[in-house]
């Protein structure tokens, strides 16, 4: 059985959740709140955990952000336009998109959107690698 609580010293209380198979909590990026899933038994929950403490403060992480936004401008433009709507360019989607939980796991990371209706209530899912290169963009549907 997996510890229920683990106190990171950064990243404060992470509590496990079956569901989800790893440890929760949040943290603040920007003065936004940020859901955090740290996918890893409790002996490397640390090193998952560090992960991502060292994704959020590199220099790359900007540029991995904007590569995921890349490829989202052109899944949207190509699969998710409303019939009229007119094509978006990639300074838009700073206004529509922002960061709404990252989960961490021993071999990729990755971001979850909040588009605020840019997907139809649905969210992209950005994958990396530990080397911060974008993997794939993915639309995760939802199914209510």
């Amino acid at each position: 059985m997996s510890e229920l609580v683990i106190q990171h010293p950064v990243l404060g209380d992470l509590i496990y959740e079956e569901v989800l198979k790893g440890y929760v909590g949040s943290i603040e990026l920007s003065e936004m709140p940020l859901k955090i899933n740290l996918v890893a038994d409790a002996d490397n929950i640390e090193v998952v955990g560090n992960q991502l403490i060292s994704f959020l403060e590199s220099d790359e992480f900007e540029d991995a952000f904007i590569a995921g936004l890349e490829r989202l401008l052109e899944i949207k433009n190509r699969d998710w336009l409303n019939d009229g709507e007119a094509e978006y360019v990639l300074e838009e989607l700073f206004d529509f998109v922002s960061l709404d939980a990252i989960v961490v796991y021993e071999d990729k990371i990755e971001l979850y959107t909040d588009d605020l209706e840019l997907l139809w209530r649905n969210r992209a899912v950005m994958k990396y690698n530990h080397q911060y290169q974008l993997i794939s963009v993915e639309i995760d549907i939802n199914e209510e």
